[in-house]
């Protein structure tokens, strides 16, 4: 479990917000479009104990970086293949959150 302060999570909805409006302002079309190409080239990636295990501590040290410029160097300095799932965790937690603003509630 990440534990974040109020503003950490304005951080975060605001990013999230933004990439739903299409602006993906952690990462470059080109990154997106290459992990977006590469991912069959990983074994097929589910929201497992392994995979979340694999990226939850990039996810807490990226929420937890204090600006968009840190945030941004962080994901630079990871290798290849970390930042392909790290792009493709940030678009299943947009996609998440996506998902559940269109449930119709009863």
């Amino acid at each position: 479990m990440i534990y974040v302060s109020e503003d950490q999570l304005q951080q975060v909805q605001y990013l999230i917000e933004q990439s739903i409006q299409g602006n993906h302002l952690l990462f470059e079309a080109e990154d997106i479009k290459d992990a977006l190409d590469t991912i069959s080239d990983f074994p097929k990636i589910e929201l497992d104990d392994e995979y979340a295990y694999q990226v939850e501590h990039h996810i807490e040290r990226l929420i937890l970086s204090a600006s968009l410029d840190q945030k941004k160097a962080y994901l630079e300095s990871l290798d290849k293949k970390t930042f392909r799932l790290m792009i493709k965790t940030y678009l299943n937690i947009v996609e998440n959150d996506l998902f559940e603003r269109s449930k119709v509630r009863h």
